[in-house]
């Protein structure tokens, strides 16, 4: 009896508390809507209906500010929208004109590390400095956004799509971002997942530093400076993903540990995989093909486990300088090599002889770039083949120890053919990293 009276007292403050909620629409209960802002409660809406509205807005309250064909308008100059309140949401808003002071940073939305679970989704923002800066905060949802940047001046001086910065637990799913300068700068974030996402006439889609257990999965980075750059970072788990027409790389790793990277396809770049003096990462599965240069291996990345990979048709499909031979497949089947060359006579699907490749050429032309204009000549093709079968032309190369005869991703690759990729559909579940 007294656990029912307790439920019915619940019952009774939630329906007091839900019919308190108003909506208060600018324009008619106040004249701008800085003045419904004013005067909105926690829970309450605040809609924002058709024109322009030129005014710069701070949420000091769990409110929703919601657009009905109105667009926020700062005129310009600081930033347009600041929230402060924990719990607050934007939906379905225009948002434009904050400054483009990158030093301030001005932006078209301000999130503070007060305003934890802020929910942004469904708006459009145009001529920001930054489009959505998120700063020293959680549990902030940003979803199905669309970002245009700027294309004009220097890269470095425009902001990013998206900033996050020393924050955790954040979700940033089916956005898209074009222009500016990174698509979404990831700095000091923990345990957030990045899914999903657009970029396009980005410096870089995705540009991770000094961030931890991080997930990247499902995303599109198409014609930008590069697709996804991992820097400093340790645990980000890149799975999936689609790097396409990018000008320089479609994936890099420079200082990076224990990261696992897997079935994305990179297809179209200048190099597929740019590994910089990065060690003991999982890279496999991947379909890399048709790249100026399928994957560029310096600096001394060492310890990492690839295998599985299909390289197909690269123009270079490596290119590897070092000290000492990089040994693949020594215990477990290594990579698919279009190139490859060899025979399987006990049809167990792996070469019986061992991919190996051709290193000369890339040892010379890295010592003495002129070299550049032999390659293909008799002479150059004349040293190669001597490499092969005499020690003293040999250089320390990669050698693939159990190359797999059939490509293990030949769907990715019938599709690119065509032309085009085929990008799985991405699950929208509501499933957070940190929860696993």
């Amino acid at each position: 009896m007294r656990a029912s009276i307790c439920l019915l007292c619940v019952a009774l403050l939630t329906t007091a508390t839900s019919a308190q909620a108003r909506v208060w629409v600018a324009g008619r209960d106040a004249p701008t809507v800085a003045g419904c802002v004013a005067r909105a409660r926690a829970g309450d809406i605040v809609d924002v209906p058709a024109g322009t509205w030129h005014e710069r807005l701070t949420l000091d309250a769990a409110i929703t500010l919601r657009g009905r064909g109105g667009v926020l308008d700062g005129g310009g100059e600081g930033t347009t929208l600041r929230i402060r309140a924990a719990n607050a949401s934007v939906v379905n808003l225009k948002v434009r004109g904050s400054g483009t002071d990158v030093g301030a940073p001005d932006s078209c939305i301000f999130v503070e590390k007060s305003a934890t679970s802020t929910r942004i989704e469904g708006n459009t923002l145009s001529s920001c400095g930054f489009g959505i800066w998120i700063n020293e905060t959680e549990r902030v949802q940003l979803i199905e956004n669309r970002i245009v940047g700027s294309l004009e001046g220097h890269r470095s001086n425009r902001g990013n799509g998206i900033q996050l910065f020393n924050a955790a637990h954040l979700v940033v799913r089916g956005n898209e971002i074009s222009g500016g300068r990174d698509g979404i700068y990831v700095s000091a974030v923990e345990d957030s997942l990045i899914e999903a996402n657009t970029f396009e006439e980005c410096r870089y889609g995705v540009h991770y530093m000094y961030s931890y257990r991080n997930t990247l999965r499902k995303n599109v980075g198409r014609r930008n400076k590069s697709g996804y750059a991992l820097m400093g970072s340790r645990y980000i788990k890149a799975i999936d993903n689609v790097a396409v027409d990018n000008e320089e790389r479609g994936i890099l790793l420079r200082d990076v540990e224990y990261c696992t990277i897997t079935g994305n396809q990179l297809a179209r770049n200048g190099l597929g995989f740019f590994i910089y003096s990065s060690t003991s990462n999982e890279i496999s599965g991947n379909w890399i093909a048709y790249n100026e240069v399928g994957m560029k291996l310096w600096a001394g990345s060492v310890r990492n486990k690839v295998q599985g990979n299909a390289f197909v048709a690269n123009r270079t499909q490596v290119f590897y300088v070092s000290s000492e031979d990089l040994l693949l497949g020594a215990d477990a089947p290594g990579n698919y090599w279009s190139d490859y060359t060899g025979w399987d006579q006990n049809n167990d699907g792996i070469g019986d002889r061992p991919y190996r490749l051709d290193s000369f050429t890339t040892n010379l032309t890295h010592r003495f770039p002129a070299a550049v204009f032999l390659l293909r000549s008799p002479t150059l093709e004349l040293l190669a083949h001597l490499e092969q079968t005499m020690p003293v032309f040999r250089v320390p190369t990669l050698i693939d120890q159990s190359p797999l005869l059939a490509s293990p991703i030949h769907e990715v690759s019938a599709a690119a053919a065509q032309g085009s990729l085929a990008v799985a559909e991405p699950s929208l579940a509501e499933e957070e990293p940190w929860s696993r």
